[in-house]
């Protein structure tokens, strides 16, 4: 059997500090202590993004917010570039 399955990869930034990686994964998921997700789970009074979106969803913290966008968006979480990297660990608000 073993001869017809490959060995798995790990996914991009697993050896990434815990922190770092709890980040990342959020942002690839989508789960996490974005507004939206503490809104549905009441946890937050609000959906809104406190920057000015009407609802601060994982799409809008990758793609659009002003304070939490990674420097290369979508590309730069999927494929886990330097510079995303290095902004996970030292730069990444809380989210």
């Amino acid at each position: 059997m073993q001869k017809y399955c490959s060995k798995p990869h790990p996914p991009p930034g697993m050896t990434l500090p815990r922190r770092a990686w709890v980040r990342h994964n959020s942002l690839r998921t989508g789960v996490g202590r974005f507004r939206s997700c503490l809104y549905k789970w009441g946890m937050a009074s609000s959906a809104a993004c406190k920057y000015g979106a009407e609802e601060q969803t994982v799409d809008h913290a990758v793609l659009q917010c002003p304070i939490h966008r990674p420097p290369h968006g979508l590309h730069g979480v999927t494929v886990l570039d330097d510079e995303t990297t290095e902004w996970l660990l030292n730069t990444c608000p809380e989210i």
